[in-house]
């Protein structure tokens, strides 16, 4: 393939960051119909970021820091669903002060709650809460029979139907973990779930299972079960990590964050008057792991080590990616773009997302005439 232009790198670049003069992007378009390499450049250039991310296995992500919000102007569904709770286990409790509580301890804000804060403020009240994803309405109907109160994120759309609500998701491929409610009863006979819901001016409502878990499983089936019972059986279930592979860099971490837990936890132990002994003896505050990490047993180490690789994978898990710092301009670009990724802008004649502080958009050439003072 040959390019048959005389469209230098300089222009191309400055056309790929958004930064080509209008006569430069005015040249590249009228050059593309003919040039089969300069488009499959400018196609490799879109689509880079998805090849980097074909570079490795791309979990499916929970949506542990979506927000809880489908309530009002104050989006107080969880401290709606949290109010309940408190009534069916008896508590007393004052609701200006829950909100006051809420708000100190960041778990309510402006835009609403965290899935992953929803329950703090039962656990202040002293109840024992759960948290776990994947879970199956077997886990729902069994933790209403053992007397457990349960509260689920959903769709707030898709639990009522809302058809609007759900064509707009479609367009966007997206699924939207925006809401949670107090789940009251399943009748696995007659397949119906009932709820109590913070948006609805019911007590109660009832769902068919299947609409009900179209809604449920947006939020990757995250159920929340509160009980009194400090020593009900435990049964530890954290997030299926299977689906996560590491790049080589970050596997290269676990070894620099496994010695560092180790340091930090033998700091703890120092200011807690352990010291080192042959044999674990608690009465003496004895135990042979008080040495640097290269002198760890093997078997030792292999828990640390566990546990850094873990806390990376959760973090992909989460939703994050983790970025080595460089000290190049695609790092510069890249961190920039991040800082901008929020704020939406589009171009005005081919409404193609645009960046922050572009001069010309790079999918149709045109000047943005943006304002850019106004949005610092």
């Amino acid at each position: 393939m040959k390019r048959v232009s005389n469209i230098s790198a300089e222009v191309l670049a400055a056309y790929i960051e958004g930064n080509a003069t209008a006569q430069e992007c005015r040249a590249i378009l009228e050059a593309l119909p003919y040039d089969a390499e300069l488009r499959e450049i400018l196609q490799i250039s879109e689509l880079v970021d998805y090849s980097v991310l074909a570079a490795e296995q791309v979990p499916e992500v929970i949506p542990m820091a979506a927000v809880a919000a489908e309530c009002g102007e104050q989006n107080l569904c969880s401290l709606e669903c949290e109010r309940l709770v408190l009534e069916q286990n008896n508590i007393a409790f004052n609701w200006e002060s829950l909100i006051s509580v809420a708000v100190k301890n960041r778990w309510l804000k402006s835009e609403g709650t965290a899935l992953h804060n929803v329950g703090r403020l039962l656990e202040s009240y002293g109840l024992v809460v759960t948290r776990r994803y994947n879970s199956t309405i077997d886990d729902i109907a069994s933790a209403l029979e053992g007397g457990d109160s349960v509260i689920v994120a959903v769709d707030g759309g898709e639990l009522v139907g809302n058809v609007e609500a759900e064509k707009y998701e479609d367009i966007l491929l997206a699924e939207s973990a925006d809401h949670v409610v107090v789940v009251l009863g399943y009748d696995a006979d007659r397949k119906v779930v009932t709820i109590y819901d913070p948006n609805s001016p019911n007590d109660r409502d009832s769902y068919p299972l299947e609409q009900f878990m179209d809604a449920w499983n947006d939020s990757k089936n995250y159920l929340i079960t509160i009980t009194t019972e400090t020593m009900k059986s435990y049964k530890p279930q954290p997030i299926d990590l299977s689906d996560v592979e590491l790049t080589e860099d970050l596997t290269e971490l676990q070894e620099a964050i496994a010695e560092n837990a180790h340091d930090i936890w033998a700091l703890d132990r120092q200011a807690q008057g352990w010291t080192y002994g042959p044999q674990r003896d608690d009465n003496k505050k004895q135990t042979p792991c008080m040495v640097p990490y290269s002198q760890l047993p093997d078997i030792e180490k292999e828990y640390d080590r566990k546990m850094a690789m873990q806390t990376i994978k959760l973090l992909k898990k989460l939703g994050y990616d983790l970025i080595r710092r460089e000290d190049n301009e695609l790092y510069r670009l890249l961190k920039q773009r991040l800082a901008q990724s929020a704020e939406v802008y589009h171009c005005q004649i081919c409404q193609h997302p645009v960046y922050k502080y572009q001069v010309y958009c790079d999918h149709c050439g045109n000047k943005l005439e943006i304002d850019w003072s106004l949005h610092k």
